[in-house]
């Protein structure tokens, strides 16, 4: 039986394809037979070469969602007389900064935060970083999915390799959607999931590390049984074996999840994603909704709209009327902003962004919104999130 298709406009997980749900459908197996470790070893050798780091990088593999492979590079990474500088301008580095304070000791930890319609201050930065040499780590969200921004990564990863810093990137939903060439930057750890450009299913998180950074240092101790990344790797190196039990059905839709993004090419797959949001962006302007944050770098594969002060506008009325209709919608995460947030990844084309965009003006019809006459103008960012909230 073939399901029911559902377009999720989501941050992750995303829409998948029935190749993808079908490879889920195996026989029974053991994850300790060897066929099953060396179709884990397969996958892990394709996650390198997703963003070409066969000959530079590992990948340590993790069954959980991609906060698991992100904690278990702030435990396992930073030693015990480490400090890391965690970059803060939106909901998902707030995360990391959490967890950085729950592993590591308060001096170990320093937070550089900007406001959520702001890039990192480089030159800031740079300065702190010069001035304290102390910091052995940074760590950034590549594409911060609180508002659909792109981080300076190419930027941040120059500095850190003039600096001698270890550059650690939360990748989770620009890895496979966004091309990253690990031959190009000094990116050291690359982190993401199954579930999001790979268009896998959830259970799979991943730490790309460069080859040095595998090995544990002489004082090592663990502050995680489950998310020791060393063990981890040295585990499954020495065995073809997961430490603990795979999703194992998961790993079998990843593999074809893997099949479609070569098959399709990263530069096609970023392409199909740059039409979509196009379409997406163009349209939802038309309808008379404004991007929250429309000034800055945009990833094009998330972005964060600001709810309109319309009377007859209620955001979980319009997610249910959508939803009927076979298209899933997420609220936002800007702080006390009321927003809500349209993701353009996964197995979806133009043909459903247009089709997502016809239900949405219908219902606004419907439901006598006309907004094209009480929003204001597109006219930068602070101004713009003033007037919605004031």
């Amino acid at each position: 039986m073939i399901p029911v298709r559902s377009i999720l406009l989501t941050p992750g997980p995303a829409t998948t394809s029935q190749r993808v749900k079908q490879a889920q459908i195996v026989a029974d197996i053991c994850p300790r037979e060897i066929e099953f470790g060396r179709l884990q070893e397969k996958i892990g050798r394709r996650l390198l070469e997703v963003v070409q780091g066969e000959d530079t990088h590992g990948a340590v593999v993790f069954a959980g969602s991609g906060t698991c492979a992100v904690e278990a590079c702030i435990s396992s990474l930073v030693a015990a007389d480490g400090k890391i500088l965690v970059l803060i301008n939106g909901a998902y580095g707030l995360r990391i900064s959490e967890m950085c304070h729950i592993h590591l000791g308060q001096e170990q930890v320093i937070v550089h935060e900007t406001g959520y319609d702001q890039l990192p201050d480089l030159t800031a930065l740079a300065a702190l970083l010069t001035r304290d040499r102390a910091i052995t780590h940074l760590v950034a969200v590549h594409h911060e999915t609180t508002t659909g921004v792109l981080n300076p990564i190419e930027e941040l990863s120059e500095l850190t390799r003039r600096l001698g810093v270890t550059f650690i990137v939360d990748a989770m939903s620009s890895y496979a959607g966004i091309p990253i060439d690990l031959r190009r930057t000094s990116i050291d750890v690359l982190i993401s999931s199954s579930n999001k450009c790979i268009q896998g299913m959830p259970g799979i998180s991943f730490a790309i590390c460069r080859n040095e950074l595998l090995s544990p240092p002489a004082n090592y101790r663990p502050r995680s049984l489950y998310m020791d990344l060393y063990k981890q790797h040295a585990g499954f190196h020495s065995s073809l074996q997961m430490r603990f039990t795979p999703p194992v059905q998961v790993l079998y839709a990843l593999d074809a999840a893997l099949d479609e993004f070569f098959e399709e090419s990263q530069t096609k797959r970023y392409m199909r994603y740059c039409d979509c949001w196009e379409i997406l962006t163009t349209g939802m302007n038309e309808l008379g909704f404004r991007m929250a944050v429309p000034n800055l770098p945009q990833s094009k594969l998330l972005t964060t709209f600001l709810m309109p002060p319309h009377p007859n506008f209620f955001f979980d009325t319009m997610h249910d009327a959508l939803l009927a209709e076979g298209f899933t919608i997420y609220p936002g995460k800007v702080g006390q902003i009321d927003c809500f947030r349209l993701a353009n990844i996964g197995q979806i084309g133009p043909k459903d962004i247009k089709a997502f965009l016809g239900v949405l003006r219908q219902f606004l019809i419907e439901s006598q919104i006309d907004l094209r006459q009480d929003m204001p103008a597109q006219n930068g960012a602070s101004a713009k999130i003033a007037e919605y909230t004031s």
